[in-house]
């Protein structure tokens, strides 16, 4: 499923390696203006994110305005 990157919420404040200047954040955000985002961000159902918060940060920063998404229930994946 494809989801506004604007709906998405990360932990707040940013974790420091989730900003540019951190080696690995940089590795990604390059990877991301290259190639898009490869594997889906997964989301909980109040739409936070688990896994994909570096992945995410890149989109927004690069202006991408959407991104696919898995949704994690607590006990499975939805579509």
């Amino acid at each position: 499923m494809r989801v506004p990157t604007r709906l998405l919420r990360c932990e707040w404040p940013p974790n420091p390696g989730v900003q540019r200047g951190n080696s690995h954040f940089d590795v990604i955000l390059e990877s991301v203006r290259r190639e898009g985002i490869l594997e889906p961000i997964i989301i909980k159902l109040d739409w936070s994110v688990i896994d994909g918060a570096h992945r995410l940060s890149a989109a927004r920063l690069l202006g991408i305005e959407s991104v696919e998404v898995r949704v994690w229930t607590g006990v499975e994946f939805v579509e």
